[in-house]
């Protein structure tokens, strides 16, 4: 095995189950109390002050975990870099890690992961407060190429990967039992890195159910997490029931992009009523789903205001509505039609 993630290999193995309960006011206190112990202050790496945006570091938040089926425990909300790349993203990575961020996700298709694994590298913060996410792009499904793309996402990183994700379920197959095929060899050398320690835990994108129950009729490792889009617009219900009865933990994205969604006049009028942006109503009605939440920006003030979302809750009535917002209408990448 590659001497890389040879030095990287762990001793053991961790067996837990996950909380799939939705987060409320009384959970977050109490999961905040279980969170990371305080991280050391992180330190400016540019002359502009944190993050290149001015001398005053902003208040860091305290943001809440969840646990995995491997029983690591997860930020409940992640930083997304899908899209952004070079200088303008070290610098808002910067902030983001002065703000309070610690789970950062990345991807192989993204080309962006040296400058994710350089900014936490230089933060002046330990790396085991950090959960960091990365992901295998369909064209390297396949036995050797899925070795040889993991071995360059650690290179590109740095560091082990603490959740590694199959961005999706379509390859390069020309046929739809090559295109299964290639997607179980490739599940099973995340299960043999996973067992060596270099990938701490495992999971996918993107995946309908059915595309899970292929992966669990080759392996033995459930996933850990089911990366989708999900958003009012998007309840992803028969998903969500499907991980919850397998201990699959959902993490949304979408919830700020989403077209139309920040838009739309019932995720406003709840805005107003609690004084918070659309976005943040999208985020926490994610929260209160049960999922991890994604949210990106390169901008200092949107980057600081994602994080104020354990402050608040919404009620029934409120999910309710956002719940009848459920169009099944998809923004971003749909794999539903994939074999």
């Amino acid at each position: 095995m590659m001497s890389f993630l040879v030095h990287l290999a762990l001793s053991r193995s961790l067996v837990a189950t996950m909380n799939p309960h939705a987060i409320s006011n009384r959970c977050i206190v109490m999961m905040a109390g279980k969170s990371r112990k305080g991280s050391a202050k992180s330190k400016p790496a540019s002359k502009g002050g944190f993050g290149g945006f001015g001398a005053k570091p902003p208040k860091r938040a305290v943001i809440p975990s969840l646990q995995l089926n491997t029983g690591a425990e997860v930020p409940a909300l992640c930083f997304g870099t899908y899209r952004c790349n070079g200088e303008p993203l070290g610098k808002a990575l910067e902030h983001a890690i002065a703000t309070g961020y610690r789970h950062f996700d990345t991807a192989h298709g993204y080309q962006n992961e040296a400058v994710v694994g350089a900014a936490i590298a230089r933060s002046g913060v330990p790396r085991e407060d950090f959960f960091i996410t990365t992901k295998l792009w369909c064209a390297d499904h396949g036995e050797q190429r899925t070795r040889l793309a993991i071995e360059s996402s650690l290179n590109e990183l740095g560091t082990h990967a603490d959740l590694f994700l199959m961005h999706a379920p379509s390859n390069d197959g020309r046929s739809p039992s090559e295109v299964v095929d290639l997607r179980q060899q490739s599940w099973l050398v995340m299960e043999e890195l996973h067992r060596a320690g270099s990938l701490r835990a495992i999971g996918v994108s993107n995946f309908e159910p059915r595309h899970i129950d292929g992966i669990l009729d080759c392996g033995t490792v459930t996933p850990a997490v089911n990366q989708v889009e999900l958003h009012a617009h998007l309840a992803q219900r028969e998903m969500r029931a499907y991980c919850a009865s397998h201990q699959i933990l959902v993490e949304a994205f979408g919830s700020v992009g989403a077209t139309g969604l920040r838009a739309d006049p019932v995720v406003q009028e709840i805005a107003a009523a609690h004084k918070r942006t659309p976005a943040q109503v999208s985020l926490r009605l994610g929260l209160q789903r049960g999922a991890v939440v994604l949210a990106k920006s390169l901008t200092p003030k949107r980057i600081e205001e994602n994080t104020k979302l354990f402050d608040f809750e919404l009620s029934s009535d409120e999910v309710a509505a956002l719940d009848a917002l459920d169009a099944g209408r998809r923004t971003y990448w749909d794999n539903s039609g994939v074999p």
